[in-house]
């Protein structure tokens, strides 16, 4: 936690920093400014209903307090495929085996998924592959089988899994871009290529994204050994394991740079808007958001930067590693819609990070 004594060294000049750079935002006298107050409070934000009962905006109050998420207003993740059983879903590149029982000319033909999604098979020509389950497939060629065979047995099983681009970061030992071939597709394979984490990772906080979404995984119980745990990877996926005290405040949105700024230790929340150039014309001034407590569980603090531009200092908390800040273009309204924004945004900058990391750690 963050003393007064110590926040009160970056009121002058970050404060001042932070007005030369959005003069423009707002005009008239400024109050002089006062001391940093954080408030890091698990209290509950209020929420107001407008006219539109279905939009419900964040009120925000006095100074930024942190409101738990709901559970029921989070994102909804992804359900993955722990095996390459029946719930695996086949893209392009995978390897087929396929087997027909008595038939001597149908054992173990090998059949890859082609680029347009397809396999070819004897007798029955082409069925769609992509994105179906093996037992999806098999079901298929049983049916069009019998036309031409009495009571046919298939066996289908994913024999060569198509390589995979992933993006490894965060507390790892040799974080970057990876290419995992058929025999290492998994989550665990992957953590296993880039030395597995260090004693300082917060597995807790670790995360898996697919296509701007969350995936559900539990790398705490994975490396402790739970293999129910170890899911299948997909082409593009990005997976980070943050410092216990993360490294980076990362910020998103209506700024002038949306990046990922590295810090030792907190800083106020005008030098982060400073650092990133400001709000841009159009920003929703009066609601930005700050997100703390990883993607999985989340606190969402709301910062007014009008009333801090007009010397309300209680406004300029502390911004702690592994924060993000967004920055909207109106107002926030429903945590769902702002944690989903986010993840959208947040993908690019965390490759960007990952490949740094990889370039400064050969």
């Amino acid at each position: 936690m963050i003393s007064i004594r110590a926040l009160t060294r970056w009121t002058v000049p970050t404060f001042v920093c932070a007005l030369t750079l959005l003069a423009g935002c707002t005009r008239g006298p400024h109050k002089p400014p006062g001391p940093i107050v954080p408030v890091f409070q698990d209290i509950e934000l209020k929420k107001v209903n407008t006219a539109d009962e279905r939009s419900i905006h964040i009120a925000v109050p006095s100074a930024p307090v942190f409101s738990r998420v709901p559970e029921n207003e989070l994102p909804p993740v992804i359900v993955p495929e722990t095996v390459a059983g029946e719930g695996y879903r086949l893209g392009v590149e995978d390897v087929l085996d396929i087997s027909v029982y008595g038939e001597e000319n149908l054992q173990h033909i090998e059949v890859p998924v082609r680029p347009d999604g397809r396999i070819s098979f004897a007798f029955i020509g082409d069925v769609s592959a992509e994105g179906r389950t093996v037992e999806e497939i098999r079901a298929d060629m049983t049916a069009r089988l019998e036309r031409y065979l009495r009571s046919p047995e298939i066996m289908v099983i994913v024999k060569q899994f198509a390589q995979k681009k992933v993006f490894v970061g965060g507390e790892v030992k040799n974080p970057g871009v990876y290419f995992l071939g058929s025999r290492e597709g998994t989550l665990l394979d992957a953590l296993y290529k880039v030395g597995l984490v260090s004693e300082h990772a917060d597995l807790e906080s670790a995360y898996l994204i697919r296509e701007n979404r969350l995936v559900a995984a539990n790398f705490k119980d994975l490396v402790r050994g739970e293999m129910t745990q170890n899911i299948l990877l997909r082409d593009q996926d990005l997976v980070y394991v943050p410092k216990a005290r993360g490294r980076h405040v990362y910020v998103l949105g209506e700024v002038r740079t949306s990046q990922a700024i590295q810090v030792d230790d907190a800083i106020p929340f005008v030098e982060v808007l400073a650092r990133s150039g400001g709000l841009i014309r159009g920003a929703a001034q009066n609601e930005v958001a700050v997100i703390r407590g990883g993607l999985h569980n989340p606190m969402i603090a709301v910062v007014n930067v009008k009333a801090l531009l007009a010397g309300d200092m209680r406004q300029n908390i502390a911004i702690e590693p592994g924060d993000i800040v967004y920055a909207p273009k109106s107002a926030l309204g429903k945590y769902l819609d702002v944690l989903d924004l986010i993840l959208r945004s947040i993908s690019p900058i965390v490759q960007g990070v990952i490949v740094s990391e990889n370039i400064n750690n050969p």
